[in-house]
This record gives structure tokens, C-alpha cells and sequence, in this order.
């Protein structure tokens, strides 16, 4: 299989991942763990199926073609793995010498700080709920191990985001995949759910960032 073909294969999982099932049997789910760690455990591999691929994952356990308990483990850990060694990868590029570190000349130092800023205002939501949102995922665990974020309140929250993100996506996709027109229109369901998901993430950023500025602005008042 050529390079090509192993991209187009992994892009495809989430939409075609019924064909998959029959062409790798038991070993869907080794494809399924790897598939969901390099999404979030590498920046550059941010593009494979993510929200998409535990929601299918998870209707076609509802009609018997995946396990449900074996899946539902497995995911959680993939994803919870995959922002630790993101973290660890920041912390790796955080230490490599600004001279040969490309990262370090595309950020200025100013840049940093205010990331690990963030990171310390908005810690409980932003790597919480961060996996909702595209580019986030991928970023806030990197960001976090390059600012040296304390890696204790990085797992603290990151587990209990990927515990969320794998009970809503899949458990979606369980509840709804025995009806019919969902099996049917599987790509439009992806893109429909993938849409009302964002609204309540964004919503709770919003409303932490909002509460914080009133906080700030009645503090600078008195």
C-alpha cells in the first residue's frame, strides 16, 4: 500500500469505517487506538478523523459490529496518552537550542508569555474543553508542555476532558445509531452533530472569558 493510499485509508475511516471493520477484523480496534492518539499526540497529524471517527465508532457498536465496552477503554486512554506525549513533545522542543529550534524563531518570546499566561488564567476550561474545538486540541497540550505548564494540573484536566469527549461522541453515536436514517446518512449526521457539539464549548469559553473581564473591571473600579 503506498503512501497515498495509507492517507486516504485513514481520512476515509470514520465515513467508510463499516468496509473497515470486514477488511482488518480484530485489528479495527489496534487501527482505532492509533488513529485517535496521533490526532492529538502529534500537531502534525491533526487532520485525521477525530470527533467524527468515536461517533461513527460508536453507532456501529450499536448495532453489533463493535464492542462497546472493549471501545469505549480504549479510546479514553488513546486520547488522554496522546496530550501527554503532546505535552512532552513541547517540553522536548521547549529545551532544543533557539539557533536550531525552528519553532522558537516563528514565536517570539513575547508570544509565549502570553500563552502561558492563558494557560494559567483559563487552565480548568481551556485544557478541559479545549479537545471540542479544532486546532485547540492539538495546541493547548503542545503549548502547555513549551510554556512549562505544571504537568500535574495538565493531566488533572486533561483526563477529565477526555473522559467527557469520549462519553459524548461515542455515547452519542451508540444512542443514535440504531435508527435507520442515521445508519443511512452517516456523513450528513457527522457534520450535523459535529456542528451542535461546538455551540456549547464555545459557549462555555465565552462565558469564563466574559466573567473574568467583569471580574477584572469591578476590581479596577474600586
Amino acid at each position: 500500500m503506498s503512501m497515498s493510499e495509507i492517507f486516504e485509508v485513514l481520512q476515509k475511516l470514520d465515513s467508510e469505517l463499516y468496509y473497515y471493520i470486514d477488511e482488518f477484523g480484530i485489528y479495527i480496534y489496534l487501527l482505532l487506538f492509533l488513529i485517535v492518539f496521533g490526532k492529538t499526540g502529534f500537531v502534525i497529524l491533526s487532520f485525521l478523523p477525530g470527533d467524527s471517527l468515536l461517533f461513527a465508532s460508536g453507532a456501529i457498536a450499536a448495532v453489533g459490529e463493535l464492542n462497546l465496552v472493549l471501545l469505549f477503554p480504549l479510546l479514553f486512554v488513546a486520547t488522554s496518552l496522546a496530550d501527554s506525549n503532546n505535552f512532552l513533545l513541547g517540553r522536548v522542543f521547549k529545551k532544543i537550542p533557539a539557533d536550531k529550534n525552528y519553532l522558537k524563531r516563528m514565536i517570539s518570546q513575547s508570544s509565549i508569555e502570553k500563552a502561558s499566561d492563558f494557560l494559567n488564567e483559563y487552565e480548568k476550561v481551556a485544557i478541559t474543553f479545549s479537545r471540542f474545538i479544532p486546532l485547540m486540541r492539538t495546541m493547548i497540550p503542545f503549548i502547555a508542555g513549551f510554556t512549562d505548564h505544571s504537568y500535574i494540573n495538565f493531566v488533572r484536566y486533561n483526563v477529565l476532558g477526555a473522559l467527557i469527549w469520549t462519553l459524548i461522541w461515542l455515547g452519542t453515536g451508540f444512542g443514535l445509531g440504531n435508527i435507520p436514517w442515521v445508519e443511512e446518512n452517516l456523513l450528513f449526521t457527522l457534520a450535523l452533530i459535529t456542528v451542535i457539539m461546538f455551540i456549547p464549548s464555545i459557549y462555555g469559553f465565552l462565558a469564563h472569558f466574559h466573567k473574568k473581564n467583569i471580574a477584572i473591571t469591578k476590581n479596577s473600579e474600586s
